[in-house]
Formats: structure tokens, sequence, C-alpha cells
């Protein structure tokens, strides 16, 4: 009898060991979950696949940058034909209708299940309004310029965007430039800085206001860079918010510049159907342009837009050339 409570006793102790272990095991699967919770990304519908997504590939780099240099080029001589040819009075109505078109497409594009769009929210639009307002402010540099430089100066002055972006990508985002790119952009710069010692026609005016264009178009490129990879999946969001907000932006400007209203309600072409027709084309176009430059700054990199844009206006002024630009 002895024997046989010697033996139960140690089934008893085996029972209580059992259940202290599938309680410390059920503890630490609700800790683990816990965990996993935590790691979790922070858009619903990510996994932790979607969270690391694979680099893009060499021909979608390629082909994102051949997209905006096209899209670009499209828009310029729309631009044109409607600014110059149609002396319509308004370059800032024109940028309005160009990102309301921006807006519109995005917002129809997501109704009808195309993408996804996140909901509109003070902590999205404060996180996207130093976009805007690059956006903004390499605009209005971006016409004065014009206004003050002859266009080949312009261009060539232009370059000095590509140093800053650059820079700024080293600075905001880490980026490591290689050896041959930085030989590449300081010749590129160099050249800029010979013909702006050579011209003749010198304009401090134009010069410093072409600095501020270049720093704002690099300080664009990079925040699009950056905000495009904090939103992940939701990158479409981004390029929505900045359209709403640069339309919001460019409409309070109109209205607070002096007789701007005025000159677009007495324009004589408004019963025009060609130009209406090259209106809603160029602002279809400025769309178009919009979702290049996200695509091939989320793709490549804010370096490699601004290098695309740079050779872009070489082939817009010698194309200029010959068909009387």
């Amino acid at each position: 009898m002895h024997r046989m409570h010697s033996r139960k006793h140690p089934s008893h102790s085996n029972q209580s060991e059992m259940r202290e272990e599938t309680a410390k095991g059920a503890d630490a699967t609700i800790a683990d979950s816990m965990d996993n919770e935590k790691l979790l990304p922070l858009h619903h519908g990510d996994d932790i696949s979607e969270a690391k997504p694979q680099p893009p590939s060499q021909s979608k780099k390629v082909g994102t940058a051949l997209f905006y240099a096209t899209s670009s080029l499209g828009v310029i001589f729309a631009n044109k034909i409607v600014l110059s040819t149609y002396q319509f009075p308004s370059v800032l109505l024109l940028a309005l209708l160009q990102f309301t078109s921006t807006t519109l497409a995005l917002k129809v594009a997501s109704m009808l299940g195309f993408i996804d769009l996140l909901p509109i929210s003070v902590k999205g639009v404060k996180s996207i309004l130093p976009l805007s307002t690059c956006y903004l402010l390499n605009i209005l540099t971006g016409l004065s310029a014009t206004q003050n430089l002859s266009l080949p100066m312009m261009v060539l002055l232009r370059r000095a965007s590509i140093l800053m972006t650059m820079l700024l990508e080293k600075w905001m985002l880490n980026s490591q430039p290689s050896k041959t790119v930085q030989v590449s952009v300081g010749l590129m710069l160099g050249g800029a800085l010979v013909a702006a010692l050579g011209d003749l026609s010198f304009n401090l005016l134009g010069y410093i206001v072409i600095f501020f264009n270049d720093l704002f178009t690099a300080l664009n490129g990079v925040i699009l860079k950056r905000t495009s990879e904090e939103y992940k999946k939701s990158k479409m969001t981004v390029l929505y918010l900045n359209s709403l907000l640069s339309a919001t932006g460019v409409s309070i400007i109109i209205l607070l510049v002096p007789g701007e209203v005025e000159r677009v309600q007495n324009f004589a072409l408004w019963s025009n159907s060609s130009f209406v027709s090259f209106l809603v084309f160029a602002s279809l176009m400025g769309s178009v342009l919009n979702l290049a430059i996200f695509l091939c700054t989320s793709t490549n990199s804010a370096l490699t837009t601004t290098v695309v844009g740079c050779l872009k206006n070489v082939l817009t002024s010698y194309i200029g050339m010959f068909i009387g630009g």
C-alpha cells in the first residue's frame, strides 16, 4: 500500500506541473500575439511582406522617367498654345485647373475602385502641407524667373537644382550618391557657372529668384520622396492631398492678386470652341504631368526626376528654335 501511495503522489505532482506549463504556454501565446499586434503595419490590410516591398525593376524605373519627360514636354507646349497663341491672361487659373483635374481624376478612380485613398484627416493634411507649400513656391518662383531671365540662361541655371537635390537627399534621406554621379553633377554645374559669368544681360533679381526656384524644386522632390515612402500602400493619397491643397492655395492667391479675377472674366475668347478645347487639353495634361512627377520620384529618386527635368528643358529649348518658340 505504501508503494501504491508513493506512485499516486508523483502523478498528482505531474498533473500540477502540466497545468502550470499549460498556463505558462497560454500566457506566452497571449504575449506573443500582443507583440505581433504591435509589429503590424500602420495601414489596415497590409501584412509584413507589404511593409517591405520589393524594389522596382530597372524597366519600371526607366519607364517612369520617360513617362515624366514625355508628359512634361506635352504640357509645356499645351500651356504655350493656351498662354501664347491664345494669349490667355492667367497662369494661376491654368494651374488651378490642372490641380483640380488631378484631384477629381484621383477621386473618381477611388470611387470606381481602381485606387485606394485614405480618408482626409487633420494629421494627413499636416503631413502633406510642407510638400504643397514647396510646390506652390516652386511654381511662383519659376514664373518670376521666366519673367526676369532669358530662356537659355534659365535652363542653364536650373542645373543648380541637381546639386541641391543631391545634397538634400544625403541630408534628409541618408542617400549616398556614387562618385560618378557626383562628378557628373559637378560638370553640369560648372558649365552653368561659366555661362552665368558670360551673361551680358546680368540680372541680379533674376539670379536670386532662380536660386530660390532651384531650392524649392529640390525640397519638393525630396519631401515628395520621403512622404510617399511614409504612406506605403496608399501612396496615391499623397498625390491626392497635394493636388487638393495646392488647388486651395492657388485659389487663395488668385483672390488676393489685384485684377486677376477681372482679367479672367473679361477674356474675349471664352466663346471660342478651339480655345476652350486647348484649355481643357492643357488642364488634363497638367494632371498627367502631376502623376508622372509622382511616379518618377517615388519609383526612382528626387535626383533622377530633377536630372530628367533639366535634360527635358534643354530639349525644349532646341525644339522651340524650330517651332518659333
